[in-house]
């Protein structure tokens, strides 16, 4: 393999762990606001996202909400894959030249949220 299909293989493997991090992170963190004590442990949680139909100790009420949060987060990066795309669209037929333009064009309450943000 050429040193560019290498380096190539090995930024899709540091890409693939990074979004598989934040995944993770995002679950638990959703998972602790909801069950608080009774929170499991990190590993048994990693476990059954990569494997939900093997046995694992997690409760019913675990399953259900670490699976929620999987798929929350799931339609948190669809939405805004679809956005990106969307920009880009605007961007190539020139309706905007840039991403606040998009977001006044596309979703004007929360532009106007981060305007107010910038003047603070």
């Amino acid at each position: 393999m050429n040193l560019f299909g290498a380096r190539q293989k090995q930024l899709l493997s540091f890409l693939t762990a990074n979004a598989e991090r934040e995944t993770l992170d995002y679950v638990l963190q959703g998972m602790k606001e909801v069950l608080r004590e009774d929170m499991p442990e990190e590993d048994v949680v990693r476990a059954y996202l990569q494997n939900p139909d093997e046995p694992i100790s997690l409760s019913a009420e675990q399953q259900i909400v670490a699976m929620d949060k999987l798929l929350e987060c799931a339609e948190v990066n669809l939405r805004m894959l679809c956005d990106l795309i969307r920009y880009q669209q605007l961007k190539d037929a020139r309706v905007v030249n840039s991403v606040e333009e998009f977001l006044c064009l596309v979703r004007p309450d929360a532009a106007r949220d981060v305007q107010e943000e910038d003047a603070d």
